[in-house]
């Protein structure tokens, strides 16, 4: 089973992925955050670096699912290829940080590696308001946790919900589990035992 989670800046995702990972068993994939050589430059002049920063992360997702095609395994995924296209990308090309020619060579690559790369069987969607998010991102930069995403304003956000609402209302790659983090707190041990219940029921299917 390849279970991915997905959501914004701040929704909680690799949390979820660690703790899913842990309960099940399975391999944990997480996104190339730590060792990406330019987050922390991006947030600091975002037309200079968008292009590149998301050439890396899209190359990064590619080798990772194509070693997930060669995996038996159950593997959870933190964020999938599909949202580096239809919401980072396409994003910073419409608020103009990406210009017109990168943005085709960005969707060039994509639309020829993406075949290639597994879907998921299960997606759990991770949805949250921008003071939400923002208040979460402050917490973990006050906890000496990526403290370069301080610089995030609160609209690009709100632009990121906006791509994932339009993304999400067309997934169709396989069925998915919504879940809101305003009103459900998957740090919970009741809510995270809901969510383990759904997820097993379609792990047996």
């Amino acid at each position: 089973m390849l279970l991915a989670v997905s959501g914004n800046i701040g929704a909680g995702k690799t949390t979820l992925v660690q703790r899913l990972s842990k309960h099940f068993g399975f391999e944990a994939a997480y996104e190339a955050v730590e060792q990406n050589p330019y987050l922390e430059l991006f947030y600091d002049d975002m037309a200079r670096w968008s292009f590149p920063l998301q050439v890396y992360f899209l190359s990064h997702r590619f080798r990772q699912g194509l070693k997930l095609r060669e995996k038996s395994d159950h593997v959870v995924l933190d964020r999938t290829i599909y949202e580096d296209a239809h919401i980072f990308a396409k994003n910073l090309h419409e608020s103009g940080f990406m210009t017109e020619t990168d943005y085709q060579t960005y969707r060039n690559l994509y639309d020829h590696m993406v075949p290639l790369v597994p879907a998921p069987d299960l997606l759990i969607f991770l949805k949250g308001n921008p003071e939400i998010l923002a208040e979460r991102i402050s917490g973990r930069g006050k906890a000496g946790e990526r403290k370069f995403e301080g610089n995030i304003p609160q609209n690009y956000l709100a632009d990121l919900n906006k791509k994932y609402d339009y993304w999400i209302e067309r997934y169709d790659h396989s069925p998915v589990i919504q879940i809101d983090v305003e009103n459900t707190d998957l740090n919970d041990d009741e809510s995270f035992e809901r969510l383990v219940e759904t997820v097993q029921r379609f792990k047996n299917a």
